[in-house]
């Protein structure tokens, strides 16, 4: 690809929807906090630490790539520092032209290092994601994050939050994790109690797990996007399914090779669910894991998928007609957006 088209794509305002927050923390940042806040690390190389949170290569599974995250839990020693991470995110993805984000992140992950209680977790993530808003053209709304491996009685928890500050900065709920160990149907009544408080559903499914936590994800939690669902891939008729429910997918290029959801990248299925009528947006996952940016993602859809500089705009429309940010934020987003879009 041409300087000059990858210039283009850096400067093209961009809409993600699935992008980790403890996931954007990079090596310098984790450094700086280490710094000012006197936490102990294995190293304060920046290399050696980079090694420690950054995939190099591949992994060899979903399990072995969220291992990385361990010492990205040290960043989180006060309140202050929670919202200075907040706040270096959502300012380092304005940089690279989000201008509509949704980041998602665990409270439990979060306090496993701390006494933080987790609605005073919210407040600071909430608190520098705002201060950002004001710096940069960008908006922000947050996911909060169930993990599996916690169990129900946490993921009862997060959902009374979610629907505590629903409307106030957070626009949904996710469930993560190790989908193998931990399947969908285990955490049905966490969410029934989300669908009652008319919370938004986005689940991870289909990546690490089969096709069927995709079909019980959609039915039983109520998932209105999927995380990943690249099994579908496998089942031509769960492909149907899936088009006909307009359940989007959201896609993680690198993020899906490096956790060897997909073999290489030649095998991923983005180009085959685009082409299908599936609804998908692209996205980043853990961006600072994984070494990339959204813009370097968007260019290796389009030299390796073949996505044209039009299709690329057009998903950039589709992931905010997906959004669960509300209703009058993408109404203002949105001719802003599609003005930005025609002239490129």
């Amino acid at each position: 690809m041409d300087k000059k088209m990858i210039e283009t794509i850096r400067k093209m305002p961009k809409v993600e929807l699935h992008r980790h927050l403890e996931g954007c923390i990079s090596a310098e940042l984790l450094l700086e906090i280490a710094r000012d806040y006197n936490v102990k690390l294995p190293s304060h190389d920046l290399n050696e630490l980079r090694s420690l949170i950054q995939v190099q290569g591949h992994t060899s599974s979903l399990r072995e790539f969220l291992e990385k995250f361990y010492w990205v839990g040290m960043a989180f020693p006060t309140l202050e520092a929670v919202e200075r991470v907040s706040y270096c995110v959502c300012r380092d993805c304005a940089r690279d032209n989000i201008r509509a984000l949704e980041l998602r992140f665990s409270p439990v992950f979060m306090s496993m290092e701390t006494s933080h209680r987790w609605e005073d977790l919210l407040h600071a993530v909430l608190k520098g994601a705002r201060q950002a808003e004001k710096e940069f053209d960008i908006d922000v709304g947050f996911i909060i994050g169930i993990s599996r491996s916690n169990g129900l009685k946490p993921a009862l928890r997060v959902v009374d939050i979610a629907a505590n500050y629903s409307g106030l900065g957070v626009v949904g709920i996710d469930l993560f994790g190790d989908e193998e160990a931990f399947p969908p149907e285990l955490f049905t009544t966490a969410f029934k109690v989300a669908q009652e408080n008319g919370l938004n559903i986005t689940v991870h499914a289909g990546e690490g797990g089969g096709e069927t936590n995709i079909k019980i994800a959609i039915e039983e939690l109520g998932a209105q996007r999927i995380g990943h669902g690249i099994r579908i891939s496998n089942d031509e008729e769960m492909m149907a399914w899936v088009r006909d429910k307009e359940i989007p997918l959201e896609i993680c290029l690198t993020s899906n090779v490096q956790t060897q959801t997909v073999p290489d990248l030649q095998s991923h299925p983005v180009r085959k669910f685009y082409d299908y009528g599936i609804k998908i947006s692209l996205n980043t996952d853990d961006p600072a894991i994984s070494n990339i940016t959204f813009s370097s993602e968007l260019i290796l859809a389009m030299e390796n998928f073949n996505f044209t500089l039009d299709e690329i705009k057009g998903l950039m429309l589709d992931a905010l007609d997906q959004s669960f940010l509300e209703d009058y934020r993408k109404e203002i987003l949105r001719p802003k957006l599609e003005r930005e879009l025609a002239n490129i």
